[in-house]
């Protein structure tokens, strides 16, 4: 009963994703994502708490849809006492450029898989490079909304914005990490899709894994506070994937074609 079940999901739209996703190892590859995203992540997170103080942590982990009283306890996980050794702040920088290509990289293959795309060399380097000053543009851009148009406009007039905002960005992402291999109104299914799929994640992180937050650092202390951090990175892993399976489904016919391309075997009329 199960395989007749597969067999009539195969051809259906949700099946086609489901072999994107598939195709992916989306349980695994999300799992190495939220690993390089800690590694990366949170050295950056520890830097500019030495450098800037905890404030601007704090309103970069709020933008990421934590209220502010689980924002206050993530950011506790990156605040100390003192200043910061030489020593360990070149070990933080270092994870931290490590741990961004990583996280820049696994993007970049999931995009390429699935796209059917190839990018090497110095290329692939360069274009992972421009993703990551995105990512600082794409999160000050957030902080100006949260300041600039929130107090004025209101809840749903920043999250309207935020919503443009992700969807510009996650369409250039494919646009960038893909080396501008594949044209825009092509990306564009995928763009959309995966800027649903953060706005959804951040609702979730807004009303759900908020208050786990506080209720774990009640119970468990920091430990509990890591451990729900990393279910929102394995949860923006899955919503990166699951954007552009989406859209990339979009663009292809029943049979994983384009529409327009020929069905027929080469060398045959």
């Amino acid at each position: 009963m199960l395989h007749a079940a597969q067999n009539r999901l195969e051809p259906t739209a949700a099946g086609r994703v489901w072999r994107q996703l598939s195709e992916l190892g989306i349980i695994d590859s999300s799992l190495q994502f939220a690993a390089a995203f800690t590694v990366g992540f949170i050295p950056f997170l520890m830097l500019l708490s030495a450098a800037l103080g905890p404030g601007l942590t704090r309103a970069i982990v709020t933008r990421s849809g934590f209220t502010s009283q689980a924002a206050h306890d993530l950011a506790l996980l990156f605040t100390h006492a003192g200043t910061a050794s030489t020593t360990l702040t070149a070990l933080a920088l270092v994870l931290a450029v490590l741990g961004g290509d990583a996280v820049a990289g696994m993007i970049q293959t999931w995009y390429a898989k699935t796209f059917r795309a190839h990018i090497r060399g110095w290329k692939a380097m360069a274009r992972r490079a421009q993703w990551l000053a995105g990512v600082f543009g794409f999160l000050a851009m957030q902080a100006v909304i949260g300041r600039r148009i929130q107090p004025h406009g209101g809840e749903a007039a920043a999250a309207g914005a935020q919503f443009l905002l992700s969807l510009v960005f996650w369409w250039w992402s494919l646009h960038a990490l893909l080396s501008g291999q594949i044209p825009w109104r092509r990306l564009f299914p995928a763009g959309l899709a995966t800027a649903t799929c953060y706005t959804c994640l951040g609702a979730y992180i807004t009303y759900v894994m908020s208050s786990s937050i506080v209720a774990n650092d009640a119970t468990y202390g920091a430990i509990g506070t890591v451990i729900t951090l990393l279910t929102a990175e394995i949860g923006l892993a899955v919503a990166v994937q699951l954007g552009a399976a989406i859209g990339a489904t979009a663009g292809r016919g029943k049979d994983g074609h384009r529409p327009g391309t020929s069905r027929t075997p080469a060398g045959k009329m």
